[in-house]
């Protein structure tokens, strides 16, 4: 993916983020800036600021390699929920072992956005239970979700708080 493409996307993120934590939250958020390791630092309205590494979550590389390259198949394999939360438990633990490289004066949050056009929220709702608990590397876990695809509405659900 060009690096273009993964600021945009990571922007993107920040910005879905933000509007959906601040409509519940009395501590609102807002971003400082972007950068790398972690992608985003945020400070929320007491002054305190908040890493955000930031990932996104697809079902296999061909199918982000469909999302972003344009590659066209006429066939797209659906497969199974169960598979798509394993890859999920997976990229938490890459991005935990990641994070360990990190130097930072704030703690620091992962956010998680699932651009699966296979799978929602509704799919995710009823599978929580086999999301892996991740460990201490991040303060916060927040998964952010369409119900489908073609929908506009976006779900936040905090997976560590």
């Amino acid at each position: 993916m060009a690096v273009s493409t993964k600021k945009k996307l990571e922007r993107e993120a920040v910005d879905l983020f933000i509007s959906l934590y601040n409509k519940t939250a009395d501590n609102r958020l807002r971003l400082l800036y972007q950068q790398e390791k972690p992608d985003a630092v945020l400070m929320d309205s007491r002054g305190s600021k908040l890493g955000l590494e930031i990932t996104h979550l697809f079902y296999s590389e061909q199918e982000a390699r469909q999302l972003f390259l344009r590659e066209h198949r006429s066939i797209i394999c659906i497969e199974s929920i169960d598979s798509l939360i394993e890859s999920l438990n997976q990229l938490v633990l890459r991005k935990e072992a990641k994070s360990k490289g990190y130097s930072s004066d704030y703690p620091l949050a992962l956010l998680i956005r699932n651009l699966s056009p296979s799978f929602g929220w509704s799919d995710f709702n009823n599978a929580w239970d086999k999301i892996a608990a991740p460990s201490a590397a991040f303060t916060e876990i927040w998964l952010l979700t369409k119900e489908r695809p073609a929908e506009e509405q976006w779900y936040l659900k905090a997976l560590r708080s």
